[in-house]
């Protein structure tokens, strides 16, 4: 591939924001204010702050391997065990994320489109998802041109709210009564979703110029700019809103309606002021969709990977590609999970982001220890302090889910994702039974 073909270090920044920056951000405005008041801003910096060394350690972690980039070969340096936990962990937990995207989607639309609500929306989503199943296994993906136009979608409402605050900004907003600093803690895991997807960007090394220089150097910034501007965008919206951000009873649906309605002097006219509200939602719902279906794509690819290690019951079927180079068994089967998912939870917005922050950070935690032995290994002391301050990160985010639980109590989800782990486990021991003992041992 010649340089000209290759993305530049502009390109790839882009590209990570896009895959970074989903609906996370707009989705918990409202129930991150109502956990800790306008403190909420101060959420996605502690959470920004947190996750610095795990992405150092994810970057460091994939120069130091030569076999691949998923999260597979990222848990080998431990075991061939915990690479297939890993990989399996974040398939079956990133899974919840696509769920959540397109339900998003839909929960928009219907605001802005009266006919889609004689629709159950329930319905919607899983018409989606049959959809997106088709999509995939045809292999059609979203160009890099419409992947920019996303981000400039993202970007509609964000830039709006940001202007907003010039008429609208109060610092009464932020006096005592309205902060709630013990909800931070049960917030983490919250803000911890919304920045879930940087590892994704790792995967375009190959076509980077420079990849070693660039790759690094595009993820942190990249991650920075979501950081300023998620926390940027929360701290507007509570100083544009107040309380009004603490009580909205529909949640993130009536945030940009609310926000328009206090703007009178400037939409006087009904039709002005519907056009705004669709454009504004339509920018979140359309965002909200091309990340779910990313997520489609690149996910199926963890489920092949283990098949291909022969760690699944009949891998050899899933790792069956179609005529467009598609393993479509592992297409098929990533869509009716999400089908499941999607009847269990009702699309209820608490347990899937559970379920998607804790098997992410099951797959960081197994990749930071992975790092840290090639790093005790290798005697490379400054990957050894990565890898412990990235541990250490784990270790918070393992103990606020478990915070988490204690507020919203142990989901339906949640137990289906206990009972896929125990499947993943039991397939992997049968697979290698106890006359092969050394695939649980270091390699």
């Amino acid at each position: 591939m010649t340089n000209k073909k290759k993305l530049s270090l502009f390109s790839v920044i882009l590209i990570n924001i896009n895959i970074m920056l989903g609906s996370g951000i707009f989705v918990n405005t409202v129930l991150l204010s109502k956990l800790t008041g306008s403190l909420s801003p101060l959420s996605y910096i502690i959470v920004g702050i947190l996750l610095l060394p795990l992405i150092l350690a994810i970057v460091k972690l994939w120069g130091s391997i030569d076999s691949g980039a998923t999260f597979y070969h990222l848990g080998l340096p431990i075991s061939p065990f915990f690479g297939f936990l890993s990989s399996w962990s974040y398939f079956i937990g990133k899974i919840s994320t696509l769920v959540l995207g397109i339900h998003v989607c839909f929960s928009l639309l219907q605001q802005i489109i009266p006919e889609l609500q004689s629709i159950p929306i329930l319905l919607l989503d899983a018409i989606t998802i049959f959809i997106f199943t088709i999509f995939n296994l045809l292999n059609l993906r979203t160009g890099s041109t419409i992947q920019y136009g996303f981000i400039i979608f993202k970007l509609v409402p964000i830039i709006f709210t940001i202007f907003s605050g010039f008429y609208l900004f109060s610092k009464a907003n932020f006096n005592s009564e309205l902060l709630i600093p013990s909800g931070i803690p049960a917030s983490i895991t919250l803000v911890f979703f919304a920045f879930a997807g940087f590892e994704a960007s790792c995967s375009l090394s190959q076509s980077i110029e420079n990849p070693k220089k660039n790759g690094p150097k595009a993820i942190l910034i990249s991650y920075i700019i979501v950081v300023i501007i998620a926390t940027l965008f929360q701290f507007m919206l509570c100083g544009n809103l107040g309380k009004e951000l603490y009580s909205l009873t529909n949640g993130y649906l009536e945030v940009f309606p609310t926000l328009i309605a206090k703007l009178s002097n400037f939409f006087q006219n009904n039709k002005i002021k519907h056009i705004s509200i669709v454009l504004l939602n339509l920018g979140i719902a359309a965002s909200s969709l091309g990340a779910a279906y990313g997520v489609m794509f690149s996910n199926s690819w963890n489920l092949y990977n283990l098949a291909q290690s022969n760690h699944l019951f009949m891998s050899k079927i899933f790792t069956l590609l179609n005529k467009h180079h598609i393993p479509y068994v592992c297409i098929i089967t990533e869509g009716l999970i999400a089908i499941i998912y999607l009847l269990i939870t009702q699309a209820q917005q608490i347990p899937l982001q559970q379920v998607g922050a804790l098997g992410a950070t099951i797959s960081y935690t197994i990749s930071t220890l992975s790092l840290l032995i090639l790093s005790i290994d290798k005697r490379q002391k400054t990957n050894i302090k990565i890898a412990i301050f990235s541990l250490i990160s784990c270790l918070i985010l393992l103990s606020a889910f478990i915070f988490n639980l204690s507020v919203y109590g142990i989901s339906n989800l949640l137990i289906l994702f206990i009972f896929l782990q125990i499947i993943g486990c039991y397939m992997f021991y049968k697979k290698h039974k106890l006359g092969n003992l050394e695939i649980y041992q270091d390699l």
